[in-house]
């Protein structure tokens, strides 16, 4: 719990989903019937929006993990680093806000 005392709430709950991957990520919303694909909209291929390739992996969003990697070093590349590490939390927390991706459930966090 010390470890994440000095983050809000909303904070914290934007942390447990991303590690529980009940995230309004495509993959999630498809599973819970609340959308017609699992698939990246950003990506032409079949990839699977997942925690994983939102923060590590989706080519749309190479300019704001290029920022978390000059703030992380090579572990900006690690998920249970970035997912667990409170060194992390607030870098992770500003990527997500930079893709402006999970606006429509989280507004600006």
């Amino acid at each position: 719990v010390k470890n994440i005392s000095h983050l809000t709430k909303r904070h914290i709950s934007l942390l447990i989903w991303l590690r529980t991957g009940h995230i309004s990520l495509n993959q999630h919303l498809h599973r819970i019937k609340k959308s017609d694909t699992p698939n990246c909209p950003n990506c032409e291929d079949d990839r699977q929006e997942t925690v994983e390739h939102f923060l590590l992996g989706c080519p749309q969003y190479a300019h704001e993990r290029h920022v978390l990697q000059s703030s992380l070093g090579r572990v900006a590349f690690s998920l249970p680093f970035i997912l667990t590490q409170p060194t992390a939390h607030e870098p992770v927390i500003r990527f997500i806000n930079s893709t402006k991706r999970l606006n429509d459930t989280f507004g600006n966090v």
